[in-house]
């Protein structure tokens, strides 16, 4: 008589190590995203809104190449990233503000929390033009 055994199917896919220095790269493609925002929409809005969830979507597609619909597979993954994603949230509210410079140009913007839906932070950005007499208040 024969026995089989059987793998699941999560030992057949490896997770992807998540390290210190990898986390460190979240708020990059928080600043791509905002740029590719603001350089591509069409009509003048007045904010900005990202959730949490959806940018550690972006992050992990564009580190490691796997799909949200590839969650299940990727579970731990995708929860240690989706946390680290609403920490820098909470830490972007708690600041009020968001800047960076990027070839010569400086991007400035206010946040605010728009919503939590079941953990998923979202965000409000309000750019601040750079000639602009408006001031965020520093917390």
């Amino acid at each position: 008589m024969k026995t089989h055994i059987r793998k699941s199917k999560s030992s057949i896919y490896q997770e992807p190590e998540v390290s210190p220095s990898v986390l460190a790269k979240i708020p990059d493609i928080l600043r791509l995203l905002i740029e590719d925002q603001v350089r591509n929409r069409k009509e003048v809005k007045i904010s900005l809104l990202i959730s949490s969830n959806s940018l550690a979507n972006k992050f992990i597609l564009s580190e490691w190449g796997i799909r949200p619909s590839q969650r299940r597979r990727y579970k731990n993954l995708f929860v240690v990233i989706r946390r680290q994603c609403r920490l820098l949230f909470q830490h972007l509210t708690k600041d009020g503000r968001f800047e960076w410079t990027k070839n010569g140009e400086k991007f400035t913007f206010g946040t605010f929390k728009y919503d939590e839906v079941r953990g998923n932070l979202i965000l409000g950005f309000v750019q601040i033009p750079p000639d602009s007499e408006w001031t965020l208040p520093m917390r």
